[in-house]
């Protein structure tokens, strides 16, 4: 998700001091460091990290990916980066190699002069060395500084075109709820041996949202695109013994993590009275400062007929098979159009959501009116 803005110092007229290039393997220390230093604030200021290898989670956002970095030569210093992704995914229904933008960081001290528009015109020669139709971004719709700077056509940057928000509540992991059947629809969950069905059901129903990405069987094999996701990891609805829905979790862990940073004022208060609830509960206890958020991804949502139904009770068997784990949080992600996007509602959840943009570079590439699927766990 898009997240430098252009505040602070730049160091106005030493554009010598400033290189952008394409990051190489040992960069890959300093822009761990970046991402960890980077934080979203709120009620509970988090880093996004990437260890013990970033360029191991560039895997998960792209095919290919390009990875863009300001240096500061005078320190010896990565002040900023972003990256460009491609990857075939649906568009307008049909498999379609695109592009994603992502990752954008920048130390606030450089967040002002000319570094974020000289970024992108590297940017724009990638792009001009290897055209793609259309990119997405996702930009968190409480980060202003980024919506400030990126959307508006300011000079030298591409076009951005809101499309709506993403929802992506983490969803707690804690209360039982009660089961819920639906007349002909069996629920369990996968076997091993039923990834090549999983997979055909997936891209027949996905092929249907904009931005969906195209799977393949070898993605879910070691060093794929979704490495340490397998079959056995996905909870399946039925009916005669066909697959009617998916939902799979995705534990993230091993390549990347969310660290707690700061809690607010009030939630420092409550959290030793939450701490001393969840010790005879099932609630689950608030980190510490500094540690690593227990939480998974609900990926690879797609049901038949896009019918909430189905989706509603085989939400709730993946959650009550979950929420008795290790993780905390399920962090799902749907468009606020989608007709599933209701079900998520029905949890306790920490609110979260991100305006998604389309990306254009030169002609505008028009797009239909499908509901767009962002796979947050590939984001």
């Amino acid at each position: 998700m898009a997240r430098m803005g252009e505040r602070g110092r730049a160091g106005a007229g030493r554009v010598s001091r400033y290189l952008f290039t394409l990051a190489e393997p040992g960069d890959d220390a300093q822009l761990r460091a970046r991402m960890a230093q980077d934080w979203m604030d709120g009620d509970i200021a988090v880093s996004f990290r990437r260890e013990p290898s970033y360029f191991a989670g560039c895997r998960l956002q792209g095919d290919t990916a390009q990875v863009i970095v300001c240096r500061d030569l005078g320190r010896d210093k990565i002040v900023g980066l972003g990256s460009r992704c491609s990857s075939t995914m649906y568009i307008d229904g049909k498999p379609t190699r695109a592009g994603y933008l992502a990752d954008l960081r920048g130390d606030p001290e450089y967040r002002k002069g000319t570094l974020l528009a000289r970024g992108y015109r590297l940017l724009r020669s990638l792009h001009d060395d290897d055209l793609l139709p259309v990119y997405y971004t996702v930009i968190y719709d409480t980060n202003a500084v980024a919506l400030r700077n990126l959307v508006g056509g300011r000079a030298g940057l591409p076009s951005y075109v809101p499309m709506g928000r993403i929802l992506t509540p983490a969803l707690h992991l804690d209360l039982p709820k009660p089961a819920i059947d639906l007349p002909g629809v069996q629920l369990r969950r996968a076997r091993g041996d039923e990834l090549a069905a999983i997979v055909a059901f997936l891209n027949g129903q996905l092929c249907s949202r904009q931005f969906a990405p195209v799977y393949r069987e070898q993605d879910f094999l070691a060093g794929g695109r979704c490495t340490g996701l397998g079959a056995d990891d996905f909870f399946l609805a039925l009916r005669d013994g066909e697959i009617v829905g998916t939902i799979a979790a995705w534990d993230q862990a091993a390549i990347r993590q969310t660290h707690i940073e700061r809690y607010s004022p009030m939630l420092r208060l409550l959290r030793p009275f939450y701490q001393i609830a969840s010790a005879v509960s099932p609630l689950k206890p608030l980190p510490p400062v500094g540690s690593r958020i227990p939480h998974l991804y609900l990926s690879c949502i797609a049901i038949a007929g896009d019918a909430p139904p189905l989706f509603r009770v085989l939400m709730r068997f993946a959650y009550n098979a979950l929420r008795t784990g290790p993780w905390h949080y399920a962090i799902a992600g749907l468009h606020e159009r989608d007709p599933l996007a209701p079900v998520l509602g029905e949890y306790r959840a920490i609110a979260a959501a991100g305006v998604l943009h389309k990306v254009d570079f030169g002609s505008p590439f028009e797009l239909d009116d499908r509901v767009p699927y962002i796979e947050m766990a590939l984001a």
